[in-house]
């Protein structure tokens, strides 16, 4: 019971402090996005660095780096960085250009998107309920195609990368710090470079902008460890209703922070997505519950 608290708390603060994140970024909008998304790469590294070696997790990541190379998985967790380093950018991208709005719609479609994934890689079955959410989600973005005139590709974008990345993170699971070291540590060479090469200097710029991008990778890494503590103590379906508590957070800071105008037009396309959202969620419900009750019949009859 103590653990599943612990869960349900730690799921819930990672989810909250990913809801107001975009503020953060945004407060940066005078840096090009490349240069968040770079410095934001180096000091997650430098923090990553100071965390293992405090908990003396260097042998294990060497280790792992080992074995990853040994079963030739190691290129799927390059992928996976630059996967999630192409997410990181869209959506530092978007905060910053007054598109907050939209980015968070990209996480309501993203727990969608993933069952479309998983049927295609995963070639798992699509129940009636998942098509009805998909259809709901499909005319959303179809709307919202004929109001803008062009299709949302950064929103699309946003929620596909993280999409295939949660993908290869289920074929290769690994611990939360090292899983986040390897993928900071192979665009790392890359942030360098750029920064070398960008005439942008952040101590040359406004000291609070300074101050923010040094923070940068305190404010990536602490959501992810508190979202490892949740996965770890509580149930995939509990985990699920508290993800929406992230997109639902970027909302309300993209209309009432950040001040993005929310028309009628976008709110016709929220409102299909939460109901094909509203689906998705009573169908896994349904399903788990009839996944339980197979388990407890499966007991009595063993019994």
């Amino acid at each position: 019971m103590e653990n599943k608290k612990l869960g349900v708390q730690s799921g819930l603060l990672a989810y909250i402090f990913w809801g107001v994140l975009g503020v953060f970024w945004e407060l940066m909008h005078t840096v090009p996005a490349m240069d968040i998304l770079s410095y934001r790469i180096l000091w997650s590294m430098l923090t990553i660095a100071i965390i293992l070696t405090i908990r003396r997790d260097w042998p294990l990541l060497f280790n792992t780096i080992k074995q990853l190379a040994h079963t030739h998985k190691l290129k799927w967790l390059i992928l996976a960085s630059f996967l999630i380093s192409a997410n990181w950018f869209i959506y530092i991208y978007m905060v910053t250009h007054q598109a907050a709005t939209e980015a968070s719609l990209g996480y309501y479609i993203m727990p969608l998107m993933n069952v479309v994934v998983a049927v295609l890689f995963l070639h798992e079955h699509l129940s009636k309920t998942r098509i009805v959410a998909l259809t709901f989600v499909v005319i959303g973005v179809a709307i919202l195609t004929f109001q803008t005139g062009s299709l949302p590709l950064n929103t699309l974008l946003m929620a596909g990368t993280f999409c295939l990345y949660s993908l290869i993170k289920k074929k290769v699971p690994l611990p939360a710090l090292i899983s986040l070291t390897l993928e900071t540590l192979f665009v790392f060479p890359i942030a360098i470079i750029y920064l070398l090469l960008t005439p942008y200097n952040m101590l040359q710029g406004n000291p609070h902008v300074t101050v923010l991008i040094i923070l940068s990778g305190l404010v990536t890494i602490i959501p992810l460890l508190l979202f490892a503590v949740a996965a770890k103590n509580i149930d995939f379906i509990t985990l699920s209703f508290i993800q929406y508590l992230n997109p639902t957070m970027q909302l309300l800071m993209a209309i009432f922070v950040l001040n993005e105008a929310f028309t009628w037009h976008k709110a016709i396309v929220f409102i299909l997505i939460w109901i094909g959202i509203a689906v998705f969620v009573y169908g896994s419900i349904q399903s788990a519950r009839q996944t339980r009750q197979i388990q407890n019949k499966s007991r009595g009859r063993n019994i």
